[in-house]
């Protein structure tokens, strides 16, 4: 029996494409990652870049939800959702900054192309990105933030990094000192949340990675998501064709963020599901010394390990369990809903801690060990620790909570 298999997920829900594309994709990271990670460690050229190739544009990824006429696999009924989370699982196995990335292309792709909801228009103009040729096409998004301008247009609680003024031709986007929340350096597409101005209603844009006015700065430092080598941008009079605006109100955002939270959360149980193979190996093969026993067989170390594997299987069951809520959207509230958007925040900042919690006990438990390089499990809690600040502040996630279950609507 594969270790992994031990973890319970609901197979019955997945279709039979869903668990071979799963398995393809494990053996595909093995191979393509993992057997070359203690050689080239966090080589973006050699490992991480090439990789993403193979799994966004080889494997076809950044493809599924398009329709067919487009070149894309038209995967785009809201039982994808399975799919997300069992490939996404697989990848962040290998590495989570990988699956990180491709979480961003999946959601803006069922944000968009999901059946019977999109416009014929937008996806005629945007499905050629992510369809024509063979190089990844690297989706990042521009949410709203922390406010730090009194007075700043905000959404629940956060400010927009970017102002958008319509117009006949289309919008005008401005903005500096831009924060993206992946690979401002190689981004081909951002996903710009913007204020608009002298309207209350705000507005998801999308920006080729190219447009003129979009500058770059230079990429910084981070502890994490090695393959997301991130930047500020400055956005100066950006022009977008009106096309070019994915959707204007929360119902948009909630459907986006609802998905991402799935890809995220789906990220971190492949970190969990890495970290327990990790642990598995170190106790079949270390004996305590002076005592004779096999590491996994004390009774203090087996009771740690139980306790890791049970948080393991709980956040693998509430991935799946969110993938389900994305898959009858309307018994949850509406595709776009607000009550999704809240639980699938509450599951990605729910796994995203209880990984914290896991990878530190293994550490503890692994000593020294824990946090040398060749054992891998340092870089997963750096990764995880860096994608629990993509999900922003778990205090203004609090303040979701309560919109939703008590109508604080002031906040």
């Amino acid at each position: 029996m594969n270790g992994l298999d031990l973890f319970p997920f609901p197979k019955h829900r997945l279709q039979k494409t869903d668990l071979d594309l799963a398995a393809s994709l494990q053996g595909l990271v093995e191979k393509q990652v993992m057997d070359r990670r203690l050689e080239l460690k966090e080589d973006y050229e050699g490992l991480l870049k090439p990789s993403l190739g193979k799994l966004m544009a080889e494997i076809g990824l950044q493809k599924m939800f398009w329709p067919e006429k487009y070149g894309g696999d038209e995967h785009n009924q809201p039982a994808a959702s399975y799919t997300v989370a069992a490939a996404l699982e697989q990848i962040g196995r290998a590495d989570v900054g990988l699956a990180f990335l491709a979480a961003h292309s999946l959601a803006l792709q069922a944000a968009l192309a999901l059946e019977d909801n999109y416009r014929e228009e937008q996806v005629a103009a945007v499905a050629p990105l992510f369809c024509e040729g063979n190089r990844p096409l690297i989706v990042s998004f521009v949410l709203p933030t922390l406010v730090e301008e009194e007075g700043a247009p905000e959404w629940r609680g956060k400010g927009f990094q970017v102002k958008a003024k319509g117009g006949a031709g289309g919008w005008t986007l401005n903005g500096k000192g831009v924060r993206p929340t992946c690979s401002g350096v190689d981004a081909g597409l951002f996903g710009v949340a913007c204020a608009v101005e002298g309207e209350d209603e705000p507005a998801f844009i999308l920006v080729p990675g190219d447009a003129p006015g979009l500058n770059r700065g230079a990429e910084f430092k981070k502890t994490g998501l090695a393959a997301s080598r991130n930047a500020d941008l400055d956005l100066a009079g950006v022009q977008v064709p009106a096309a070019g605006c994915a959707w204007r109100g929360d119902a948009g955002f909630f459907k986006l963020l609802s998905w991402y939270y799935l890809g995220l959360t789906a990220a971190g149980v492949g970190a969990l599901l890495a970290t327990y193979e990790i642990l598995r190996e170190w106790g079949d093969n270390r004996v305590i010394k002076g005592r004779g026993h096999i590491f996994k067989d004390n009774p203090l170390t087996a009771a740690l390990m139980g306790e890791i594997a049970k948080e393991v299987v709980v956040d693998r069951l509430l991935a799946y369990d969110l993938a389900g809520m994305l898959a009858e959207p309307d018994a949850y509230g509406g595709d776009g809903s607000q009550a999704l958007f809240t639980s699938a925040l509450m599951l990605a900042h729910q796994v995203m801690a209880s990984a914290e919690y896991t990878i530190n006990r293994t550490m503890e438990l692994m000593a020294s060990a824990g946090y040398a390089k060749e054992w891998q499990l340092e870089r997963h809690w750096r990764d995880i620790k860096t994608m629990q600040c993509h999900l922003a502040a778990y205090e203004l996630a609090t303040d979701d909570y309560a919109r939703w279950h008590y109508s604080t609507n002031t906040l």
